[in-house]
This record gives structure tokens, sequence and C-alpha cells, in this order.
């Protein structure tokens, strides 16, 4: 096996438990392997300012966030990759909603920055979660002046699930998922954290085979695959393991930090 020269780890599931807390036990084999000069790089369906706190708590600022399942990745204020939606599909995205579906609540993430054009339940609840607070601005006039990065569109499940059908029809170069019932996601379809995983591995100077990777759910499967060792956590699907090299435990097991304590 390749020596591992950089950690890349999913957030929710993975290193958090199921109460959304870090444990101490993590925390210490995180400052273990960086006293190796081995790098611990948080990667996640979530926005940079909402993967920060985590970053700041297991001591690992310098080390570059992927973000939006892989459609950024920055370091600070350093952008390492971006792949934004494309314009033409945002517009057409916000306009079909405007007409056929006015009640989903629209969330446009560009870089560090949150969008909605308005505060109704969906946006509080998601505010509430993430401890970050939106900035109330008109979408269109954003477009053309931001890369967005996600659309993130929350409502009743049954009419997220008529927008997803609706919007398949609609957008060319977007791949649209659920990461909940109600909630859907828009990334360009050339989005995934392996395509992240490869930018993090540049921006080392190493090949993705000299990397180590956590996951626990679909969307982890391509760095899992693409790393020299993907490990998936004891609480992933059946799918996630089969694609991964090694299983480890639950993440309320300390999973990662039980591999982690062999490097």
């Amino acid at each position: 096996m390749v020596a591992v020269k950089v950690v890349v780890s999913d957030v929710d599931g993975t290193i958090l438990n199921s109460h959304h807390q870090i444990s101490q036990r993590l925390k210490e084999a995180i400052r273990k392997i960086a006293e190796k000069n081995i790098p611990f790089v948080l990667a996640s369906a979530r926005s940079p300012e909402g993967m920060k706190q985590i970053s700041q708590k297991l001591a690992v600022t310098n080390s570059p966030l992927a973000a939006f399942n892989g459609a950024l990745v920055i370091r600070q204020d350093q952008i390492i990759y971006s792949q934004p939606v494309e314009k033409e599909d945002v517009k057409k995205i916000l306009a079909a909603l405007k007409v056929q579906f006015p009640t989903i609540a629209v969330n446009l993430y560009s870089a560090n920055e949150w969008y909605v054009d308005r505060l109704n339940q969906y946006v509080k609840l998601e505010s509430e979660i993430t401890q970050i607070t939106p900035i109330v601005t008109d979408l269109d006039l954003l477009v053309d002046t931001r890369p967005v990065h996600k659309l993130l569109l929350i409502g009743a499940v049954t009419e997220i699930t008529a927008a997803k059908d609706f919007l398949a029809q609609e957008v060319t170069t977007s791949a649209l998922y659920l990461s909940k019932d109600n909630y859907l996601e828009v990334t360009h379809r050339t989005v995934s954290k392996e395509s992240a995983l490869q930018a993090i591995a540049q921006f080392y100077n190493i090949t993705t085979k000299e990397i180590m990777t956590f996951g626990d759910n679909y969307n982890d499967i391509p760095m899992l695959v693409a790393a020299g060792v993907g490990v998936a956590m004891n609480n992933a699907p059946l799918e996630v393991k089969k694609a991964a090299d090694r299983i480890t435990k639950s993440n309320d097991e300390d999973g990662v930090a039980h591999i982690l304590e062999e490097l």
C-alpha cells in the first residue's frame, strides 16, 4: 500500500456522531497525524461556512475545505477549484420556480455566501440548523455577477418531487439530487467528491492514490473509489461499503479515529 500523505473525510455521519458532535479521541488522532505532516481535509455537501466551525474545533484551519459536494475547494480565501452551475441553467431554474413552484424556498450558494430572496419557514429552519444567517436579496440580479456553486430548493415533499421531475426537463448541464425527502440540490453535473479529490491531490503535489478517504453515503463513493485507501463507516449503506477498501466502526464508535490511530 502506498504511504498515506493526506486524509480526506466526509463530515455528517462520518466524523460527527449521531448527536452532531466531535469526540476528543478524534481531535487527538488528527493532532497526531498532523505531527507526521499528514493534513486532514474536510469534504462535504455543506458550504465552507458550514464547515468552518468544525475545522476550527479540529485545528485544521490551514487545510483546504471541499464544499458543495466538490463544486468548490477553498483554503481560507484561496480558491483551489471551482465548478459553478452554468448561468443559463440557474436562470432557467429561477424562472421556472417563480411560475410553477412559487412556494419553494430557493437558497443560492456562492463561495462563502448564502443568499435567499425571502425568509420563510424553510429558510429559518435551515438557518437554525447551520447557525448561519443568509443574505436576503434579489437572486436574479446575482446570477450575472456571482458564481453559483449550489442551489438548494426546500419545500413540501410533494412539490419538491414534482419540481425535480419538471426541472430535469429544463436543465442541460446540471445534476439534480435529493439530499433529504424535501431538499433538492442542484450542482454542475461534473461535480463530485472525486473531482475535489483530484484538486486536493494537485494542491499537495501528490496522486489520489496517496490519499485516504472516509465516507458514509452514496455521494462519497466516487472519492472512496478514487483514493488509495477508501474507508466506509459501519453505518454506511451496503453499496457504499462495497465500494470501499476497508470498513471501520460507526460514527458513534469513533470509526475515523480508529483508523487514523494506525497511521
